[in-house]
Protein backbone atom coordinates (compact mmCIF):
# COMPACT_ATOMS: atom_id res chain seq x y z
CA UNK A 1 0.00 0.00 0.00
CA UNK A 2 1.18 3.42 -0.91
CA UNK A 3 1.87 5.79 2.10
CA UNK A 4 0.58 8.93 2.10
CA UNK A 5 2.83 11.95 1.66
CA UNK A 6 2.97 15.23 4.13
CA UNK A 7 3.34 17.42 1.16
CA UNK A 8 4.40 17.42 -2.71
CA UNK A 9 6.16 20.41 -4.10
CA UNK A 10 6.19 21.04 -8.03
CA UNK A 11 8.46 23.40 -10.07
CA UNK A 12 9.40 23.28 -13.54
CA UNK A 13 12.93 22.63 -12.73
CA UNK A 14 14.00 20.39 -9.48
CA UNK A 15 17.85 19.87 -9.32
CA UNK A 16 18.10 16.80 -7.54
CA UNK A 17 21.79 17.20 -7.67
CA UNK A 18 24.29 19.85 -9.01
CA UNK A 19 25.04 17.90 -11.74
CA UNK A 20 21.75 16.01 -12.77
CA UNK A 21 19.33 14.51 -12.80
CA UNK A 22 16.59 17.25 -12.98
CA UNK A 23 12.93 16.47 -11.86
CA UNK A 24 9.97 18.28 -11.79
CA UNK A 25 8.53 17.06 -8.17
CA UNK A 26 9.52 15.95 -4.84
CA UNK A 27 7.04 14.14 -2.42
CA UNK A 28 8.00 14.49 1.21
CA UNK A 29 6.36 12.06 4.23
CA UNK A 30 8.14 12.65 7.78
CA UNK A 31 10.42 15.69 6.88
CA UNK A 32 12.43 13.37 4.10
CA UNK A 33 12.18 13.05 0.43
CA UNK A 34 10.16 9.84 -0.56
CA UNK A 35 9.78 10.73 -3.74
CA UNK A 36 11.04 12.55 -6.75
CA UNK A 37 9.83 12.59 -10.69
CA UNK A 38 7.92 14.37 -13.15
CA UNK A 39 4.70 16.39 -12.60
CA UNK A 40 2.67 13.85 -14.45
CA UNK A 41 3.96 11.28 -11.82
CA UNK A 42 3.11 13.84 -9.24
CA UNK A 43 -0.52 13.90 -10.09
CA UNK A 44 -0.45 9.79 -9.23
CA UNK A 45 0.81 10.52 -5.51
CA UNK A 46 -1.48 11.08 -2.65
CA UNK A 47 -0.63 13.73 -0.69
CA UNK A 48 -2.05 16.11 2.03
CA UNK A 49 -0.30 19.52 0.69
CA UNK A 50 0.84 20.02 -2.77
CA UNK A 51 2.40 23.42 -3.45
CA UNK A 52 3.25 24.10 -6.96
CA UNK A 53 6.20 27.13 -7.46
CA UNK A 54 5.33 26.94 -11.24
CA UNK A 55 8.35 28.34 -13.48
CA UNK A 56 10.56 28.72 -10.65
CA UNK A 57 13.92 26.40 -9.55
CA UNK A 58 13.74 24.08 -6.53
CA UNK A 59 17.91 23.17 -5.79
CA UNK A 60 18.92 21.28 -2.34
CA UNK A 61 19.05 24.09 0.26
CA UNK A 62 22.14 25.85 0.41
CA UNK A 63 25.07 25.22 2.71
CA UNK A 64 27.73 27.95 4.08
CA UNK A 65 30.50 25.70 4.92
CA UNK A 66 31.70 28.88 7.19
CA UNK A 67 30.43 31.10 9.05
CA UNK A 68 30.13 32.88 12.18
CA UNK A 69 26.71 33.99 12.67
CA UNK A 70 25.64 32.86 15.99
CA UNK A 71 28.89 34.37 17.69
CA UNK A 72 28.86 37.84 16.02
CA UNK A 73 25.03 37.56 15.14
CA UNK A 74 23.86 37.08 19.20
CA UNK A 75 26.02 40.38 19.59
CA UNK A 76 25.22 42.86 16.57
CA UNK A 77 26.26 46.05 17.93
CA UNK A 78 27.54 49.02 15.35
CA UNK A 79 27.86 49.73 12.02
CA UNK A 80 29.27 47.13 8.80
CA UNK A 81 31.71 49.44 7.59
CA UNK A 82 32.19 46.67 4.63
CA UNK A 83 30.86 49.59 2.01
CA UNK A 84 33.29 52.36 3.36
CA UNK A 85 35.37 53.35 0.22
CA UNK A 86 38.28 55.32 2.76
CA UNK A 87 39.30 56.24 6.35
CA UNK A 88 37.11 59.24 6.12
CA UNK A 89 34.10 57.65 5.33
CA UNK A 90 35.09 55.01 8.10
CA UNK A 91 34.81 57.85 10.53
CA UNK A 92 31.58 59.36 9.28
CA UNK A 93 29.34 55.60 9.52
CA UNK A 94 31.14 55.33 13.43
CA UNK A 95 29.94 58.74 14.30
CA UNK A 96 26.15 58.33 12.93
CA UNK A 97 25.51 55.33 15.64
CA UNK A 98 23.09 56.19 17.64
CA UNK A 99 23.43 56.76 21.19
CA UNK A 100 23.62 53.86 23.40
CA UNK A 101 22.14 53.88 26.80
CA UNK A 102 23.71 51.00 27.80
CA UNK A 103 27.31 51.37 26.50
CA UNK A 104 29.42 54.31 25.11
CA UNK A 105 31.31 52.62 22.83
CA UNK A 106 31.31 53.24 18.79
CA UNK A 107 31.87 49.92 17.25
CA UNK A 108 32.36 48.70 13.67
CA UNK A 109 33.10 45.94 11.70
CA UNK A 110 34.45 44.86 8.11
CA UNK A 111 36.79 47.59 7.84
CA UNK A 112 38.88 46.89 4.74
CA UNK A 113 42.41 47.06 5.87
CA UNK A 114 43.49 47.65 2.08
CA UNK A 115 41.80 51.19 3.48
CA UNK A 116 44.99 52.04 4.97
CA UNK A 117 47.07 52.17 1.86
CA UNK A 118 50.65 51.58 1.93
CA UNK A 119 50.91 52.72 5.33
CA UNK A 120 51.05 51.23 8.63
CA UNK A 121 47.38 50.40 10.46
CA UNK A 122 47.28 52.61 13.51
CA UNK A 123 44.02 54.84 15.60
CA UNK A 124 45.40 58.21 14.78
CA UNK A 125 42.20 58.13 11.92
CA UNK A 126 39.93 57.27 14.87
CA UNK A 127 40.79 61.28 16.42
CA UNK A 128 37.92 63.09 15.05
CA UNK A 129 35.91 60.22 17.24
CA UNK A 130 36.63 62.47 20.33
CA UNK A 131 36.40 61.05 23.87
CA UNK A 132 34.33 57.90 22.94
CA UNK A 133 36.00 55.11 23.21
CA UNK A 134 36.15 53.18 19.89
CA UNK A 135 37.12 49.73 18.61
CA UNK A 136 36.50 48.32 14.70
CA UNK A 137 36.83 44.87 13.76
CA UNK A 138 38.86 44.61 10.36
CA UNK A 139 37.29 42.45 7.51
CA UNK A 140 39.88 39.23 8.22
CA UNK A 141 38.17 38.64 11.73
CA UNK A 142 41.73 38.63 13.25
CA UNK A 143 42.99 42.49 13.70
CA UNK A 144 40.97 45.32 14.82
CA UNK A 145 41.82 49.09 15.91
CA UNK A 146 41.35 50.84 19.03
CA UNK A 147 41.35 54.31 19.68
CA UNK A 148 43.11 56.31 22.49
CA UNK A 149 39.97 56.60 24.71
CA UNK A 150 39.48 52.61 23.92
CA UNK A 151 42.97 51.62 24.95
CA UNK A 152 42.44 53.84 28.32
CA UNK A 153 39.23 52.12 29.27
CA UNK A 154 40.43 48.61 28.90
CA UNK A 155 43.32 49.06 30.09
CA UNK A 156 45.77 48.12 27.63
CA UNK A 157 49.33 49.14 28.26
CA UNK A 158 51.55 47.46 25.45
CA UNK A 159 52.99 45.03 27.79
CA UNK A 160 50.71 42.32 27.64
CA UNK A 161 51.92 38.79 27.31
CA UNK A 162 49.78 35.82 25.56
CA UNK A 163 49.79 32.35 26.02
CA UNK A 164 49.43 32.22 22.35
CA UNK A 165 50.83 34.33 19.12
CA UNK A 166 48.38 37.38 19.89
CA UNK A 167 50.12 41.22 20.24
CA UNK A 168 49.57 44.37 20.95
CA UNK A 169 51.41 46.71 18.56
CA UNK A 170 53.63 49.54 20.01
CA UNK A 171 55.55 52.48 18.25
CA UNK A 172 58.89 52.94 18.74
CA UNK A 173 58.48 54.38 22.44
CA UNK A 174 56.70 51.02 23.38
CA UNK A 175 53.33 53.22 23.51
CA UNK A 176 49.81 50.91 21.98
CA UNK A 177 49.12 51.97 18.23
CA UNK A 178 45.63 50.92 18.68
CA UNK A 179 46.51 47.91 16.29
CA UNK A 180 45.67 44.46 18.01
CA UNK A 181 46.75 41.20 16.40
CA UNK A 182 44.90 38.13 17.04
CA UNK A 183 42.25 36.65 19.71
CA UNK A 184 44.08 37.43 22.79
CA UNK A 185 44.76 40.71 22.02
CA UNK A 186 41.68 41.53 20.69
CA UNK A 187 39.50 40.22 23.74
CA UNK A 188 41.86 42.40 25.81
CA UNK A 189 38.93 45.31 24.77
CA UNK A 190 35.91 43.04 23.37
CA UNK A 191 35.85 42.07 26.95
CA UNK A 192 35.06 45.47 28.04
CA UNK A 193 32.25 46.56 25.44
CA UNK A 194 29.06 45.58 27.87
CA UNK A 195 27.13 42.41 25.90
CA UNK A 196 23.68 42.78 24.20
CA UNK A 197 20.93 41.43 27.32
CA UNK A 198 20.21 37.66 26.57
CA UNK A 199 16.77 38.92 25.14
CA UNK A 200 18.36 41.11 22.37
CA UNK A 201 20.65 38.51 21.93
CA UNK A 202 18.15 36.29 21.43
CA UNK A 203 16.51 38.82 19.10
CA UNK A 204 19.48 39.71 17.12
CA UNK A 205 20.25 36.12 16.14
CA UNK A 206 16.93 35.58 15.83
CA UNK A 207 16.72 38.24 12.81
CA UNK A 208 20.42 37.33 11.12
CA UNK A 209 19.26 33.83 11.08
CA UNK A 210 15.83 34.87 9.27
CA UNK A 211 17.76 37.59 7.16
CA UNK A 212 20.39 34.40 6.44
CA UNK A 213 17.43 31.77 4.96
CA UNK A 214 15.76 34.51 3.02
CA UNK A 215 18.90 33.80 0.90
CA UNK A 216 18.45 30.27 0.10
CA UNK A 217 20.38 29.08 3.13
CA UNK A 218 19.23 26.08 5.08
CA UNK A 219 22.04 24.95 6.95
CA UNK A 220 25.41 26.76 8.39
CA UNK A 221 28.57 25.43 9.47
CA UNK A 222 29.71 27.52 12.59
CA UNK A 223 33.25 27.30 13.38
CA UNK A 224 33.51 29.17 16.59
CA UNK A 225 30.97 28.26 18.86
CA UNK A 226 30.73 29.79 22.46
CA UNK A 227 29.72 28.07 24.96
CA UNK A 228 28.02 31.28 26.12
CA UNK A 229 25.89 30.96 23.01
CA UNK A 230 24.03 27.35 24.11
CA UNK A 231 21.67 29.48 26.22
CA UNK A 232 20.64 31.80 23.35
CA UNK A 233 19.98 29.09 21.00
CA UNK A 234 17.94 27.32 23.30
CA UNK A 235 16.34 30.18 24.63
CA UNK A 236 15.53 30.22 20.77
CA UNK A 237 14.07 27.31 20.34
CA UNK A 238 12.43 27.34 23.37
CA UNK A 239 9.85 29.70 21.07
CA UNK A 240 9.89 28.20 17.64
CA UNK A 241 11.76 26.29 15.38
CA UNK A 242 15.16 28.05 14.01
CA UNK A 243 14.97 28.73 10.32
CA UNK A 244 18.10 27.05 9.38
CA UNK A 245 20.03 23.78 10.90
CA UNK A 246 23.03 25.32 12.78
CA UNK A 247 26.18 22.68 13.28
CA UNK A 248 28.51 24.31 15.72
CA UNK A 249 32.03 23.30 15.92
CA UNK A 250 34.40 24.59 19.07
CA UNK A 251 37.41 26.42 19.06
CA UNK A 252 40.75 24.21 20.26
CA UNK A 253 42.44 27.14 22.08
CA UNK A 254 45.89 26.81 20.93
CA UNK A 255 47.50 28.43 24.32
CA UNK A 256 45.53 26.15 26.73
CA UNK A 257 47.24 23.33 28.36
CA UNK A 258 46.13 20.89 25.17
CA UNK A 259 45.03 17.42 27.85
CA UNK A 260 42.80 20.09 29.38
CA UNK A 261 41.05 21.45 25.88
CA UNK A 262 40.81 18.21 24.69
CA UNK A 263 38.69 17.17 27.69
CA UNK A 264 36.54 19.98 27.00
CA UNK A 265 35.95 20.13 23.30
CA UNK A 266 35.14 16.43 23.68
CA UNK A 267 32.92 17.07 26.41
CA UNK A 268 30.76 19.66 24.28
CA UNK A 269 30.01 16.93 21.09
CA UNK A 270 26.28 16.08 20.64
CA UNK A 271 24.98 19.08 22.76
CA UNK A 272 22.18 20.16 20.82
CA UNK A 273 18.45 21.12 20.07
CA UNK A 274 16.20 20.49 17.09
CA UNK A 275 17.86 21.97 14.69
CA UNK A 276 20.90 22.71 16.17
CA UNK A 277 23.71 20.41 17.17
CA UNK A 278 27.37 20.81 18.31
CA UNK A 279 29.93 18.38 16.39
CA UNK A 280 33.71 18.66 15.23
CA UNK A 281 36.05 20.99 16.80
CA UNK A 282 37.99 23.89 14.68
CA UNK A 283 41.75 24.53 15.00
CA UNK A 284 43.32 27.93 14.24
CA UNK A 285 47.18 27.20 12.91
CA UNK A 286 47.44 30.86 11.92
CA UNK A 287 46.43 34.29 11.38
CA UNK A 288 45.73 36.20 7.97
CA UNK A 289 48.31 37.30 5.37
CA UNK A 290 46.97 40.99 5.43
CA UNK A 291 47.98 41.67 9.13
CA UNK A 292 51.16 39.49 9.00
CA UNK A 293 49.97 37.06 11.29
CA UNK A 294 49.85 33.85 8.68
CA UNK A 295 52.29 30.89 8.99
CA UNK A 296 54.31 30.89 5.41
CA UNK A 297 57.64 28.73 4.35
CA UNK A 298 59.16 32.36 4.32
CA UNK A 299 58.75 35.33 5.38
CA UNK A 300 56.51 38.34 3.89
CA UNK A 301 57.80 41.07 2.16
CA UNK A 302 57.56 43.11 5.59
CA UNK A 303 59.63 40.29 7.35
CA UNK A 304 56.26 38.71 8.88
CA UNK A 305 54.26 35.46 9.10
CA UNK A 306 56.90 33.34 10.21
CA UNK A 307 55.42 31.26 12.59
CA UNK A 308 52.00 29.25 13.99
CA UNK A 309 49.98 30.80 16.66
CA UNK A 310 50.66 27.61 17.98
CA UNK A 311 53.89 27.85 20.49
CA UNK A 312 54.35 24.21 19.85
CA UNK A 313 52.30 22.62 16.93
CA UNK A 314 53.58 19.42 18.03
CA UNK A 315 50.33 19.69 20.44
CA UNK A 316 48.16 20.29 17.40
CA UNK A 317 48.97 17.37 15.71
CA UNK A 318 48.76 15.32 18.80
CA UNK A 319 45.61 17.07 19.77
CA UNK A 320 43.87 16.30 15.42
CA UNK A 321 45.41 12.80 15.98
CA UNK A 322 43.17 12.43 19.45
CA UNK A 323 39.93 13.43 18.01
CA UNK A 324 40.46 11.35 14.52
CA UNK A 325 40.77 8.36 16.86
CA UNK A 326 37.28 9.44 18.50
CA UNK A 327 36.10 9.70 15.04
CA UNK A 328 35.82 13.81 15.82
CA UNK A 329 35.31 15.85 12.81
CA UNK A 330 38.24 18.66 12.37
CA UNK A 331 38.49 22.01 10.46
CA UNK A 332 41.75 23.59 10.85
CA UNK A 333 42.14 27.39 9.50
CA UNK A 334 45.60 27.08 7.35
CA UNK A 335 46.01 30.51 4.89
CA UNK A 336 49.86 30.59 4.48
CA UNK A 337 51.63 27.37 2.76
CA UNK A 338 53.34 26.61 5.70
CA UNK A 339 50.45 26.41 7.63
CA UNK A 340 48.47 24.67 5.37
CA UNK A 341 51.45 21.98 4.63
CA UNK A 342 51.12 21.00 8.50
CA UNK A 343 47.06 20.83 7.80
CA UNK A 344 47.69 18.33 5.40
CA UNK A 345 50.32 16.41 7.02
CA UNK A 346 48.34 15.77 9.93
CA UNK A 347 45.21 14.48 7.90
CA UNK A 348 47.66 12.46 5.45
CA UNK A 349 49.16 10.70 8.78
CA UNK A 350 45.51 9.46 9.69
CA UNK A 351 45.04 6.11 9.28
CA UNK A 352 42.29 4.74 6.70
CA UNK A 353 39.90 3.84 9.28
CA UNK A 354 39.93 7.81 11.20
CA UNK A 355 39.78 8.95 8.19
CA UNK A 356 36.80 7.18 7.40
CA UNK A 357 35.08 7.79 10.88
CA UNK A 358 34.75 11.46 9.92
CA UNK A 359 35.61 13.85 7.42
CA UNK A 360 38.82 16.26 8.15
CA UNK A 361 39.03 19.61 6.21
CA UNK A 362 41.38 22.67 5.84
CA UNK A 363 39.81 26.27 5.79
CA UNK A 364 40.67 29.23 3.31
CA UNK A 365 44.41 27.93 1.99
CA UNK A 366 45.15 30.90 0.35
CA UNK A 367 48.73 30.35 -0.77
CA UNK A 368 50.10 26.83 -1.67
CA UNK A 369 52.42 26.07 -4.56
CA UNK A 370 52.22 22.80 -6.85
CA UNK A 371 53.59 20.87 -4.50
CA UNK A 372 51.82 21.34 -1.53
CA UNK A 373 48.56 20.75 -3.83
CA UNK A 374 49.74 17.59 -5.22
CA UNK A 375 50.16 16.39 -1.25
CA UNK A 376 46.57 18.06 -0.58
CA UNK A 377 45.09 15.92 -3.37
CA UNK A 378 46.75 12.35 -2.00
CA UNK A 379 45.72 13.24 1.64
CA UNK A 380 42.02 13.32 1.96
CA UNK A 381 41.53 16.61 3.00
CA UNK A 382 38.80 18.47 2.44
CA UNK A 383 39.11 22.05 0.91
CA UNK A 384 37.01 24.76 2.62
CA UNK A 385 37.23 28.21 0.29
CA UNK A 386 35.43 31.77 0.54
CA UNK A 387 35.49 33.04 -3.16
CA UNK A 388 34.51 36.64 -2.14
CA UNK A 389 37.68 36.86 0.05
CA UNK A 390 40.02 36.67 -3.23
CA UNK A 391 37.23 39.03 -5.09
CA UNK A 392 36.50 41.69 -2.50
CA UNK A 393 39.96 42.33 -1.07
CA UNK A 394 42.51 41.18 -3.22
CA UNK A 395 42.71 43.91 -6.50
CA UNK A 396 43.51 42.86 -9.78
CA UNK A 397 46.15 45.04 -10.19
CA UNK A 398 47.38 43.53 -6.62
CA UNK A 399 48.98 46.70 -5.26
CA UNK A 400 46.48 45.45 -2.18
CA UNK A 401 47.62 44.64 1.12
CA UNK A 402 47.63 40.68 0.40
CA UNK A 403 48.93 40.88 -2.66
CA UNK A 404 51.66 43.24 -1.33
CA UNK A 405 52.92 40.75 1.67
CA UNK A 406 53.11 38.03 -0.55
CA UNK A 407 54.98 38.84 -3.57
CA UNK A 408 54.07 38.39 -7.56
CA UNK A 409 54.26 34.24 -7.16
CA UNK A 410 52.58 33.85 -3.85
CA UNK A 411 49.91 35.73 -4.39
CA UNK A 412 49.39 35.83 -8.28
CA UNK A 413 50.54 32.45 -9.17
CA UNK A 414 50.00 30.17 -5.73
CA UNK A 415 46.65 32.14 -4.71
CA UNK A 416 43.51 31.12 -3.76
CA UNK A 417 43.89 28.04 -6.46
CA UNK A 418 39.91 26.89 -5.86
CA UNK A 419 40.04 25.72 -9.56
CA UNK A 420 42.97 23.64 -9.50
CA UNK A 421 41.98 21.97 -6.44
CA UNK A 422 38.69 21.00 -8.13
CA UNK A 423 40.37 19.73 -11.01
CA UNK A 424 42.83 17.73 -8.64
CA UNK A 425 39.79 15.71 -7.34
CA UNK A 426 39.62 17.59 -4.26
CA UNK A 427 36.20 18.02 -2.46
CA UNK A 428 36.39 21.81 -2.70
CA UNK A 429 33.69 23.30 -0.13
CA UNK A 430 32.25 27.00 -0.37
CA UNK A 431 30.93 29.67 1.89
CA UNK A 432 31.12 32.64 3.31
CA UNK A 433 33.00 33.37 6.32
CA UNK A 434 30.30 35.98 7.81
CA UNK A 435 31.20 38.69 8.86
CA UNK A 436 34.42 39.00 7.33
CA UNK A 437 32.33 38.87 3.63
CA UNK A 438 28.37 38.74 2.69
CA UNK A 439 27.29 36.03 3.54
CA UNK A 440 24.31 35.79 0.80
CA UNK A 441 25.30 32.62 -1.24
CA UNK A 442 23.92 34.02 -4.79
CA UNK A 443 26.70 36.67 -4.69
CA UNK A 444 29.46 34.35 -3.76
CA UNK A 445 28.92 31.96 -6.07
CA UNK A 446 28.70 34.52 -9.00
CA UNK A 447 31.87 35.90 -7.43
CA UNK A 448 33.30 32.20 -7.71
CA UNK A 449 32.27 31.99 -11.13
CA UNK A 450 33.26 35.44 -12.57
CA UNK A 451 36.41 35.71 -10.45
CA UNK A 452 35.27 39.53 -9.63
CA UNK A 453 32.35 41.14 -7.44
CA UNK A 454 29.32 40.85 -9.33
CA UNK A 455 28.34 44.09 -8.76
CA UNK A 456 30.92 45.76 -10.06
CA UNK A 457 31.04 44.86 -13.90
CA UNK A 458 33.88 47.77 -14.41
CA UNK A 459 36.18 46.17 -12.15
CA UNK A 460 39.15 43.45 -13.60
CA UNK A 461 39.54 40.21 -13.02
CA UNK A 462 41.56 38.39 -10.12
CA UNK A 463 42.80 35.09 -10.49
CA UNK A 464 41.05 34.37 -13.30
CA UNK A 465 42.14 30.81 -13.79
CA UNK A 466 40.82 30.33 -10.90
CA UNK A 467 37.20 30.47 -11.92
CA UNK A 468 34.40 28.03 -11.24
CA UNK A 469 31.53 26.58 -13.69
CA UNK A 470 28.06 27.19 -12.10
CA UNK A 471 27.90 23.77 -11.42
CA UNK A 472 31.65 23.35 -9.50
CA UNK A 473 30.32 26.61 -7.43
CA UNK A 474 26.58 25.04 -6.77
CA UNK A 475 28.52 21.74 -5.87
CA UNK A 476 30.47 23.61 -3.42
CA UNK A 477 27.09 24.47 -1.37
CA UNK A 478 25.33 21.61 -1.58
CA UNK A 479 27.07 18.06 -1.50
CA UNK A 480 30.72 19.26 -0.94
CA UNK A 481 29.75 21.41 1.58
CA UNK A 482 27.36 18.16 3.16
CA UNK A 483 30.47 16.08 2.84
CA UNK A 484 33.04 18.85 4.61
CA UNK A 485 30.40 18.66 7.62
CA UNK A 486 29.68 15.03 7.08
CA UNK A 487 26.18 15.28 6.93
CA UNK A 488 26.33 13.62 3.30
CA UNK A 489 23.85 11.09 4.32
CA UNK A 490 21.44 13.94 5.38
CA UNK A 491 21.11 17.06 3.15
CA UNK A 492 23.24 18.57 0.25
CA UNK A 493 20.84 16.86 -2.49
CA UNK A 494 17.07 16.03 -2.68
CA UNK A 495 17.42 12.38 -3.44
CA UNK A 496 15.05 10.14 -1.69
CA UNK A 497 16.45 9.20 2.11
CA UNK A 498 17.73 12.84 2.46
CA UNK A 499 15.93 15.65 4.32
CA UNK A 500 13.95 17.66 2.53
CA UNK A 501 15.87 20.86 3.16
CA UNK A 502 15.43 23.18 -0.09
CA UNK A 503 15.67 26.44 -1.70
CA UNK A 504 13.25 27.56 -4.32
CA UNK A 505 14.75 30.64 -6.87
CA UNK A 506 13.03 32.48 -9.32
CA UNK A 507 15.72 31.96 -11.75
CA UNK A 508 17.89 28.53 -11.98
CA UNK A 509 21.50 28.62 -10.99
CA UNK A 510 23.02 26.25 -13.09
CA UNK A 511 21.59 27.99 -16.12
CA UNK A 512 21.26 31.88 -16.10
CA UNK A 513 24.33 34.40 -15.78
CA UNK A 514 26.38 34.17 -12.72
CA UNK A 515 25.36 38.27 -12.42
CA UNK A 516 21.24 37.54 -13.44
CA UNK A 517 21.53 34.64 -10.62
CA UNK A 518 23.42 37.19 -8.18
CA UNK A 519 19.96 39.40 -8.07
CA UNK A 520 17.25 36.48 -8.64
CA UNK A 521 14.45 36.62 -6.22
CA UNK A 522 14.56 33.77 -2.87
CA UNK A 523 10.55 32.31 -3.18
CA UNK A 524 10.89 30.13 -0.50
CA UNK A 525 13.04 27.54 1.44
CA UNK A 526 12.08 24.24 3.49
CA UNK A 527 13.50 22.51 6.29
CA UNK A 528 12.31 19.08 6.59
CA UNK A 529 9.89 19.90 4.33
CA UNK A 530 8.67 22.88 6.56
CA UNK A 531 7.94 25.37 4.43
CA UNK A 532 9.56 29.37 5.21
CA UNK A 533 8.81 31.48 2.34
CA UNK A 534 10.15 34.87 1.51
Amino acid sequence: MTQKMDAVFLADTVHVTSTGPTAQAIGVRDGRVMRVGSRDEAAEWDARDVVDFGGATITPGLIDAHSHAVSAGANRRGVDLSGCRDLDEVVRALLSQPDDEDSPWLLGWSFDPNLFGSATPDNRFLEPCGDRPVFVKMADGHSGIVNAAGLRLAGVTGREVFASHSSVVCDGDGEPTGLLLEDAALSLVSGRVPPLSPEAQAASLLALLHGMAATGLTTLSLLDLNPRSLGTLAALEESGDLPLRLRCSPVFDPGADVASELTRVVDLQGIGGRRWLIEGVKFVLDGTIDNGTAWLEQPDTFGDSTQSLWHDPDHFRWAVRELAERGIATATHAIGDAAIREAVAAIAGMTPAQRERAPHRIEHIETMPDDLLDAFARSGAIASMQPTHSTLYVWPDHQDEWSRRLGPVRAQVNGFRFRDLVDAGVTVALGSDWPVAPFDPRGVIADARLRRPHDREDQGLTFPRQALTAEMAVEGYTRAAARAIGWDDRVGTLEPGRYADLAVFEGDPLSEGAEAFAGTAVVATAIGGSLLRH
